[in-house]
């Protein structure tokens, strides 16, 4: 039994070779393989501990329960063999010469790696019977509403100590979740609990500048600033100093150009319009367009970095729920805001679907720990006697930690 285990194991090292390989480690380096060769015997060692458990235990499987594991394990087999054709570039689409000529090749390159359709199907079996084992194991274990509710206040603790007094950081694991979940690696998504306070919606028109005044300004004021930057520093500027009555010109000239505009807009709200009935008529945003956009709005902080500077000043120039800004110029156009609402700060509400995703999570938590002590347990009972090249193998990784 233990040479079957002790098979398994090695084919389970070549995996675990090959994905490191793909990480950049070398497991050729001694302490690296002298960890790796550790856990290959220690983890034979429990199977082997588990074996015996389920035929001390009679969990046999049933004929139903067989008939199960192997169609799921056809099933993965099947998909295994249609992920390596995808990945030479069959299609459906390709010729039967072509799809049988590059079968040859996946079920090849399966066998190397010790797979087959018969090992599916053999680790099928045997893994369904440690589904058995760890229901036995596990039996009785629970979570409590108090757990769920104690693990939620952890979080929003957790994310409080992160965010309260950090709006950039926060904003960051927003952008990042975004990101995440834009390129499909959805596993990588943290949701957040906590809000800081300070946010306040607000939504904005946004005019189309004149090209050339927007570029002359945009392109005028980084000079300056570069300027600016270049004597605070202590160097020499040697070509003409550019200065801020040139740099406000510019801007001046931007707002003179779209003045038309802007007053439009004002007199409409003077006889009844609502900005943000105004906003999809006037604004250029594609981020504002609808109601459902507006609706949403735009949650910008003092300290925000996901808006230009000049757009998230501005936010903050009016003081009541309803004002709207003066328009103010970016790199973008000419934004005319208003301030909707105080974003409420502080813990995200626990819904019933989180209750649910806590519970899921606890409860796994909860069983593997049970389940890991179980086998700790079963380990022991066993008294496994190492041989020499055994002793060595956990000596040299002993070292090596």
């Amino acid at each position: 039994q233990l040479r079957e285990e002790l098979a398994e194991q090695i084919r389970a090292l070549k995996d675990m070779k090959t994905m490191a390989a793909s990480y950049g480690y070398d497991m050729s380096e001694p302490s690296l393989a002298a960890l790796v060769k550790q856990y290959a015997l220690q983890t034979c060692v429990e199977y082997a501990a588990m074996d015996l458990k389920l035929v001390a235990l009679g969990l046999d499987l049933t004929q139903e329960e067989k008939d199960a594991a192997i169609a799921a394990a056809q099933e993965n087999w099947n998909a295994t063999i249609e992920d390596g054709l995808a990945y030479y570039g069959i299609t459906a689409e390709s010729t039967e010469e072509e799809r049988g000529t590059t079968l040859v090749k996946v079920l090849a390159e399966l066998e190397s790696m010790g797979y087959t359709q018969e090992s599916y199907k053999e680790d099928g079996l045997k893994y369904a019977g440690y589904d058995k084992l760890f229901a036995y194991a596990t039996e009785g274990v629970t979570v409590t509403d108090e757990e769920i509710v104690n693990y939620y206040n952890s979080l929003v603790e957790s994310d409080k100590a992160l965010y309260e007094n950090d709006a950039a950081a926060y904003e960051q694991a927003q952008y990042m979740n975004q990101m995440y979940a834009a390129y499909g690696m959805s596993e990588y998504v943290t949701e957040i609990f906590y809000k800081p306070a300070g946010y306040r919606l607000v939504t904005h028109i946004l005019l189309e500048a004149d090209e050339a005044l927007l570029t002359a300004y945009v392109d005028l004021q980084a000079a300056y600033e570069e300027q600016q930057n270049t004597i605070e520093e202590g160097g020499e500027v040697t070509e003409a100093l550019i200065t801020a009555e040139e740099v406000e010109n510019a801007r001046l000239a931007i707002l003179n150009n779209v003045q038309p505009k802007v007053d439009e807009i004002n007199q409409k709200m003077s006889e009844g319009a609502t900005f943000a009935e105004l906003i999809p008529l006037y604004t250029t945003d594609p981020g504002m367009s609808d109601e459902v956009s507006i609706a949403a709005g735009y949650e910008v902080h003092m300290d925000s970095t996901n808006w230009v500077i000049p757009f998230r000043d501005q936010a903050f120039t009016v003081d009541n729920i309803g004002d709207v800004t003066a328009p103010v110029v970016t790199d973008y156009g000419v934004h005319i805001l208003q301030y909707v609402a105080d974003v409420p700060a502080g813990a995200v509400e626990l819904t019933d679907a989180m209750k649910a995703d806590f519970h899921e999570s606890l409860l796994s938590s909860a069983q593997d720990e049970v389940y890991y002590a179980a086998i700790e347990q079963w380990v022991s009972e066993v008294n496994a006697v190492y041989s020499e090249e055994a002793q060595a193998i956990i000596a040299a990784a002993q070292a090596a930690e």
